[in-house]
């Protein structure tokens, strides 16, 4: 307990803990809150079509979800600076050249190319190393690191939409995809390393496999899959969505400021959940978020009026970051500490393959509907039905 205790109040686990934070910065603003402005920006250039442009997001997820398992046994091996920096490489490299496709088949080979580098940047490996550093704070401090996410949706997405008017899409990704790799790269490289609590990498295998015979290991996976799957293929498509209401004959609304609300509200959510994180139980925590979002979208499927639609993606922010949050955090109270990495990238695998699949399940959706009508019912029902799974009384694994 003397080494976990001296982990958790250690300088440089929080070192660690900002070094994670302006990572998750990067990699959420350009690889996760941006696709909607690609989606956009490619179909101006291009004319190609939402559902395809979206297949390709969903099939990035995918192959990503894949490699998860790998990546965290990368990280015990290699350490996580190694596997954080190659990951912010292969990402950069790839949305540098974004701008510059042509063909549909470019599309693909990027975003095949980018699924490795997102994947090391994400969930998993912020948890795992954030793992390493602290076991009392451990959820203060993955709500710390993981609120880069949120700030990346308040900060990136407004940014590139601004800028985008003035020097073009081309220039404006590149210029910020610039700035944002060095200063991520750079805080990585200086405060991210093995923490005291690492565990051995022959710890890793054994349980990775056994987890996927527990109905307890899918009790948390299933209904986060089921959220995500909404909540990923909601924020991919809220600029097309907001700028579809405008380009309707509607009132003017601007889609930088709903994509910021969200996210302010979204960062006010991770704030008042980090001051009682370490007191809350998670499940029924976890159903209300989720049943905050099925209002919130509710709203949205009918409000035209651009008050109520900047009020229901606030509402909707509110619990967009604890819903990534809080799945490790079940798993820190149901698992035991040498379980935590492996079950953790395991979990978030499981769950991004999922959730990979709601930017275009959403964009067939809304090609098949002519709008976003139906789209936006199958998040409230995925939503609902998380909301019943996660609440489900499971033993404990022995």
């Amino acid at each position: 307990m003397t080494t976990n205790a001296a982990a958790d109040t250690s300088p440089a686990a929080w070192r660690v803990v900002f070094a994670c934070f302006v990572s998750a910065v990067f990699a959420w603003g350009f690889g996760f809150y941006a696709h909607g402005i690609y989606l956009v920006e490619l179909q101006r250039a291009h004319g190609w079509s939402t559902g395809f442009i979206s297949s390709v997001v969903t099939a990035h997820y995918v192959l990503g979800a894949f490699l998860l398992p790998r990546i965290a046994e990368a990280i015990g091996r290699f350490g996580p600076r190694t596997v954080f920096l190659a990951g912010l490489s292969i990402t950069t490299a790839s949305l540098m050249l974004l701008p510059s496709v042509t063909e549909p088949w470019q599309l693909v080979m990027l975003y095949i190319v980018m699924a490795p580098g997102w994947n090391a940047t994400s969930v998993a490996p912020i948890a795992a190393t954030v793992g390493q550093w602290f076991d009392r704070k451990r959820g203060l401090a993955l709500n710390l690191a993981l609120s880069g996410a949120t700030v990346a949706g308040l900060v990136v997405t407004p940014v590139l939409l601004a800028a985008i008017p003035t020097l073009g899409f081309a220039t404006a990704e590149r210029l910020l995809v610039a700035i944002g790799i060095v200063l991520a790269a750079g805080t990585v490289a200086l405060f991210i390393r093995r923490g005291p609590l690492s565990p051995r990498p022959t710890a890793v295998r054994p349980t990775r496999l056994a987890a996927l015979r527990q109905w307890h290991f899918w009790s948390i996976s299933a209904p986060f899959a089921f959220v995500l799957l909404s909540q990923v293929g909601f924020l991919t498509h809220l600029v097309p969505l907001v700028t579809a209401r405008s380009a309707g004959g509607g009132p003017a609304i601007d889609p930088a400021f709903a994509v910021g609300i969200n996210a302010v509200m979204a960062l006010v959510g991770r704030v008042v959940l980090g001051l009682v994180i370490d007191r809350l139980q998670p499940r029924p925590a976890s159903a209300i978020c989720f049943l905050v979002q099925v209002g919130a979208i509710a709203v949205l499927a009918y409000a035209e009026a651009p008050l109520a639609v900047y009020a229901a993606c606030a509402v909707y922010g509110f619990s967009v970051g604890n819903n990534i949050t809080l799945s490790p955090m079940i798993v820190q109270r149901e698992y035991t500490p040498d379980q935590f990495p492996a079950i953790v990238a395991l979990s978030t695998a499981v769950v991004q393959t999922l959730y990979a699949f709601g930017p275009g399940l959403l964009g067939v959706l809304r090609d098949a509907s002519g709008g976003y009508g139906v789209p936006l019912a199958a998040c409230m029902g995925l939503n609902l039905a998380a909301a019943a799974l996660i609440l489900m009384r499971v033993r404990r694994p022995a």
